[in-house]
């Protein structure tokens, strides 16, 4: 049987990368069960929204292969669009925060169990109490990032980097924003490039995965007029983008890879995983185990 992820320990970027694909396997069936249950609302909203935004679309590009469309309804179907885009972009963002915030929880209650599949009704206990608290971490963190990317790019950059580690702490360490704000920086320092590493590549793993529904779906949306069959093109948006919007659990991997990045950093400065097994040193008649009687 494979041993369950020891979260507490020293990792390089291979080991990072490698361990958050083997923690997701492992913990496949309840991780994906919370996520379900728990943003399927996003994900139902994230759906209705997308199809407004692509019909939106396809009915720009149609209105622009008229030849009787006037500047009244191409400007109704772009104003349509926008909205629609808006309020899709919006409802992805929620998204993607409670994906992140149904990782940090699962992995949080994996720990407090000493590294034991959590239950649902954990996973949601430890959601409902951190969700206001992180919701507003958030809001203030995507200001900050805005003011450093309006003052020159790569502030906002170096800041929004920097920032993917408060959320842990905060959920992990049961904190205030201000002690993980503070934190992270700390954590982060001399280790910037590690994390940004990490954090580019899951995204980019899983944002190559997404695009299997995304690409379709755009191409039917540009192509619609050209259908014979427009019957179908509905149904088929539809599908899509429900496919499109499921697909985007698979961000749970980032999430992951990032609070592997914070145990990994925590235990360079800290070395909790290391006082916590010197303290459980030969407490446990199984730590024995693998030690050799003596023989005379």
């Amino acid at each position: 049987m494979e041993q369950p992820v020891e979260l507490r320990k020293l990792r390089d970027f291979g080991q990072v990368i490698n361990d958050s694909f083997t923690f997701l396997k492992q913990n496949f069936k309840i991780l994906f069960k919370s996520l379900l249950i728990i943003c399927g609302f996003f994900i139902l909203i994230g759906t209705v929204t997308s199809v407004f935004q692509y019909t939106g679309m396809m009915n720009i590009y149609r209105g622009g292969l008229r030849v009787n469309t006037n500047a009244y309804d191409m400007q109704m179907y772009t104003v349509s669009y926008f909205i629609s885009l808006v309020f899709n972009a919006l409802v992805m963002m929620m998204l993607q925060v409670c994906i992140h915030m149904v990782t940090l929880c699962y992995i949080s209650v994996y720990l407090q169990k000493g590294n034991v599949t959590p239950t649902f009704e954990e996973v949601w206990g430890y959601f409902k109490y951190y969700f206001f608290r992180v919701l507003g971490s958030g809001i203030v963190m995507a200001f900050l990032i805005l003011i450093g990317a309006l003052l020159c790019i790569i502030p906002g950059i170096y800041i929004a980097n920097v920032f993917y580690l408060v959320i842990p702490i905060i959920v992990i360490e049961n904190t205030s924003f201000g002690f993980a704000f503070n934190k992270s920086f700390r954590l982060i320092k001399d280790n910037w490039w590690f994390v940004f590493g990490v954090v580019f590549v899951t995204n980019l793993i899983v944002g190559v995965a997404s695009s299997f529904a995304s690409i379709p779906i755009t191409v039917l949306t540009v192509g619609s007029q050209f259908f014979s069959q427009k019957s179908y093109t509905m149904p088929l948006m539809i599908l899509f983008s429900c496919l499109r919007n499921i697909l985007m659990l698979a961000y749970t991997l980032p999430g992951i890879a990032v609070a592997m990045c914070y145990f990994d950093l925590s235990e360079q400065k800290e070395g909790l995983g290391l006082l916590g097994r010197i303290e459980k040193f030969g407490k446990d008649p199984n730590d024995n185990a693998s030690i050799p009687t003596e023989e005379y």
